[in-house]
């Protein structure tokens, strides 16, 4: 039902719930990487990129993926680069391969499409969406080095077109457990229970071989006490590991781990021995753990929109790209930086609340007595975002924040395309 925003004290009835102040994300982007928020500010003051735009710091990006490939060798973990948070952006994997992560996890159809299309290796498919049976020949020609199934007949629809094609393909069986966790419509995987009777079944396949296994999420970050615990999924695949190579006399090459991976999760995969991780949101510093703790990264990504006219007592602020991934409350969207002059951004904190609506052609702020806020100012946020779910957003990518001398790179659009370089 649509709310009445001009009714009474609209202004009230639209501030966020919770906590009568929550200012924790905007506190980490003003600490951490203020030169972000004012670059974005400019670039949009000026004209440079359209509002409704991620802005990412690629010197962040950089730095962050050096940090957690050497985790990751120093773990001995193998690494795919979860590409979906990022909406698979070629700027940014660009300098994520450089750094020496250059095989992506293309999380659905439409991802292993993009990357493909884009020249980029795909190492990981099937995670966290099946691969549709009749696109299955043209994935086997991507060449990934693992691909995830949920039960025995898509075994069989991988064995039969590797079969056509004469190649052959290296499977991993999402196993769960009676306890384990699954997020919402991400469900499905092998019972514990069946899982031996169906790599019995998928060991006589044709062109097709089980290489070790995959669940999900093995790792989870604790609000409360800001720290990261293994999930009952890890337990559950490292167990059945075991009984397929005890039992069965499989070589496991992959035990894949994947969930809020960083640093310091990579630390519990390999306590628990896993061998695979996946890391995503810790690439531009957007993992929980980085924003809040124990682990470190460089937060490398503001959205920047526009306020485009008021309504009643609140200013209507341009949508299309919001889709804040939230954890819990101080990682929802509470408070944006607004004005015009990307030197004094920082200094007018305006309240504002996310529509949390599939159509967001506007979000809202609440300026209090006295905060200027005006048509064609721009409004700058910071929060954990899924990209790939947006309905319109870009993506503006810029070098040299880190040294004072900031280039734009490319814009890229909802699709990918390059719309200015």
């Amino acid at each position: 039902m649509p709310r009445d925003i001009y009714a009474g004290t609209s202004k009230k009835a639209v501030r966020p719930t919770g906590r009568s102040v929550q200012t924790a994300m905007l506190d980490i982007i003003s600490q951490q990487n203020p030169k972000l928020v004012k670059a974005a500010a400019e670039l949009h003051q000026g004209g440079a990129i359209p509002p409704d735009t991620y802005v990412v710091d690629l010197d962040g990006v950089r730095q962050n993926a050096r940090k957690i490939k050497a985790c990751g060798d120093r773990l001995g973990l193998r690494l795919y680069v979860m590409t979906k948070q990022i909406n698979r952006n070629p700027s940014m994997l660009k300098v994520i391969a450089q750094e020496g992560i250059d095989k992506a996890v293309a999380v659905d159809i439409q991802c292993a499409n993009m990357l493909h299309e884009k020249g980029f290796k795909i190492g990981h498919v099937g995670h966290l969406s099946q691969i549709p049976r009749h696109s299955t020949e043209n994935v086997l020609k991507m060449k990934p080095d693992i691909w995830t199934v949920y039960d025995y007949e898509r075994a069989k629809f991988v064995s039969e077109g590797a079969r056509r094609l004469g190649a052959q393909q290296d499977i991993l069986l999402k196993t769960i457990g009676p306890n384990d966790k699954a997020y919402i419509a991400q469900e499905g995987g092998i019972p514990i229970a069946k899982m031996m009777d169906v790599a019995k079944r998928a060991m006589d396949l044709p062109n097709v071989r089980i290489a070790g296994v995959s669940g999900f999420p093995c790792v989870l970050y604790d609000n409360e006490t800001c720290s990261l615990g293994p999930a009952p999924n890890i337990k559950t695949i490292v167990a059945a590991a075991q009984r397929l190579h005890d039992e069965l006399g499989i070589e496991i090459k992959h035990i894949n781990c994947p969930g809020t991976s960083s640093c310091k999760s990579m630390e519990v995969v390999k306590q628990h021995g896993g061998t695979d991780a996946e890391p995503g949101s810790a690439l531009w510093g957007m993992a929980m753990q980085q924003l809040f703790g124990p682990d470190e990264g460089v937060p490398s990504v503001v959205y920047v929109s526009e306020v485009s006219h008021y309504a009643g007592e609140i200013a209507c602020v341009l949508g299309g790209g919001f889709a804040p991934d939230v954890a819990f409350a101080e990682m929802a969207i509470h408070e944006a930086f607004v004005g015009s002059n990307p030197d004094s951004i920082m200094e007018n904190r305006v309240k504002a609340e996310d529509p949390n609506v599939k159509m967001d052609y506007y979000t809202w702020l609440s300026p209090e007595r006295g905060q200027k806020v005006i048509p064609g100012d721009s409004a700058v946020y910071f929060f954990r975002p899924q990209v790939f779910s947006t309905r319109s957003s870009n993506m503006a990518t810029v070098s040299g924040l880190s040294k004072g001398r900031p280039k734009l790179e490319a814009i890229y659009d909802r699709g990918g395309r390059l719309v200015k370089d």
